[in-house]
């Protein structure tokens, strides 16, 4: 009884850490759709500097609180300085290149980049709450589903972006998806996996 307990007890301490992640995400969107106008350009990259930066610094928070150990909690934040430093040099060439100092390059090299770095962001974000939660190493296998989601999710918003650029709505709600609704379901999978590997353990030492 008191084993259950403790497992719902750690259930719904990971859930409030979601939420509080997601919630800390949400209200970075909606300060970002409200105030872009007003704050206008390119000091609108600056303020959505600091915006990411609170986000992932909530993260960081989040895995330091829920780590089962001091090294775990010391570890697996470092694991978000990688797509820290994309978003940050995103922002940063976006604000050269509105002051007219530098252009973005072009072709389909480049966009494949951008893919394999939005990729290894998702990878990172729930690897980092793997590091910190999860026990021995098949959860790593569980991985590859938000590799393949992020790869298809850009494939197919890709096409819905073209045809309603500028729509606020579907800008928000793609970054929902790709920082908040995968990564998501990355950890819930690393978890199903941990959680099949212990209960096959005690069968397999049944049976030998």
């Amino acid at each position: 009884m008191t084993t259950t307990a403790e497992r719902t007890n750690r259930v719904g301490l990971s859930v409030v850490a979601a939420v509080v992640v997601a919630a800390a995400e949400a209200l970075r969107l909606v300060l970002l759709s409200r105030l872009q106008w007003e704050i206008g350009y390119p000091e609108i990259y600056a303020f959505q500097g600091v915006l990411f930066t609170l986000v992932y610094l909530t993260y960081a928070a989040v895995l330091v609180w829920r780590g089962r150990t001091l090294l775990r909690r010391m570890t697996a934040p470092l694991l978000l300085l990688v797509p820290w430093f994309f978003d940050s040099f995103w922002l940063m060439a976006n604000f050269l290149q509105a002051r007219g100092s530098f252009d973005l390059p072009h072709g389909e090299w480049w966009l494949w980049l951008i893919r394999l770095q939005m990729v290894v962001t998702v990878l990172c974000l729930v690897a980092a709450w793997g590091i910190a939660r999860r026990q021995g190493f098949l959860w790593l296998a569980g991985l590859i589903v938000p590799a393949v989601l992020m790869m298809v999710w850009i494939t197919w918003s890709g096409r819905v972006w073209e045809s309603m650029v500028g729509d606020t709505f579907v800008t928000d709600l793609f970054m929902m998806v790709s920082s908040v609704a995968i990564p998501l379901v990355g950890c819930l999978v690393c978890w199903g996996i941990e959680a099949l590997s212990r209960t096959a353990r005690p069968a397999q030492v049944a049976t030998a």
